[in-house]
């Protein structure tokens, strides 16, 4: 599976960012990086919507900001833990 998420998971993290942070825009590219539309408190929610969204666990070992840097940063690290 590409880091995009053949599954919809790009369409999914894509709708939450752009439900949730007023910076998000349809044009950011798949490698843009994210900090200007999430900030530090932000992102402890999607870290909350991505556990909580694919059923997966990220440990307090593995967790870094740039798992989050972008959405394919987040598509990788969904498909990460999943496996």
């Amino acid at each position: 599976m590409s880091a995009g998420g053949g599954d919809g998971m790009e369409a999914a993290v894509r709708e939450f960012l752009a439900s949730r942070f007023p910076g998000y825009h349809a044009g950011l590219d798949l490698e843009d990086p994210l900090d200007r539309v999430v900030d530090s408190l932000g992102l402890f929610d999607l870290v909350e919507w991505v556990e909580g969204s694919f059923g997966i666990r990220i440990p307090n070992e593995e967790f870094s900001p740039r798992r989050f840097s972008s959405i394919s940063a987040i598509c990788s690290t969904i498909n990460e833990f999943r496996g």
